[in-house]
């Protein structure tokens, strides 16, 4: 695989939470193929997706391995400010002491009004949000999902009552997935 193709993998694995998977291909790519700033952003990305302090330090070293090597890469500073910013100044006065130094190096990079400040700014005002918003988001998307796991059992407990008969017109999605578990069932 290529350092792209890597990288895409980490994309995937990360976007349904297989953080410990998307460590583990950042990993490899970075073993087989050499240093290279996307992977270590991924490898970070993941560490720091564990919210944990063991990880957050992976993390961090991550980052910083990466920025040793590329230390204008936009991408790493972006994600490694993004850690930063999230950090307990109480527990780890050092990461937050980095923040401004880190902004200052980003700005030199995107100057205000460039396709490049831009997408970090989208970028700081998701870093931005905090934890209780993060946690509030979260609960109320498994809410959701919970609402709509709920509705689909009972149009599936309704069939069964009928005799398995599926409840709308074929073609209906929601007739579908009732149908497939009806047959899963019986």
């Amino acid at each position: 695989m290529t350092h792209e193709e890597y990288a895409d993998r980490c994309e995937e694995l990360f976007a349904v939470g297989g953080f410990a998977k998307a460590r583990k291909v950042a990993e490899s790519g970075l073993g087989e193929l050499g240093p290279d700033p996307v992977l270590y952003r991924w490898l970070g990305l993941a560490h720091a997706a564990e919210d944990e302090d063991d990880h957050d330090a992976e993390a961090e070293k991550a980052y910083k391995t990466g920025l040793a090597e590329w230390p204008d890469d936009l991408g790493l500073l972006v994600s490694y400010l993004e850690l930063c910013l999230r950090a307990d100044g109480w527990t780890y006065p050092g990461r937050v002491a980095r923040v401004d130094r880190l902004k200052e190096r980003i700005a030199e990079l995107a100057p205000a009004g460039s396709p490049e400040a831009a997408r970090v700014e989208a970028a700081l005002d998701w870093a931005g949000r905090g934890y209780w918003q993060d946690v509030r988001e979260r609960t109320a998307a498994a809410r959701t999902d919970r609402a709509t796991l709920t509705s689909h059992s009972a149009d599936v407990a309704e069939a069964l009552e009928r005799g398995g008969q599926a409840p709308a017109h074929p073609e209906d999605l929601r007739a579908a997935e009732v149908a497939a578990a009806l047959d899963l069932l019986g």
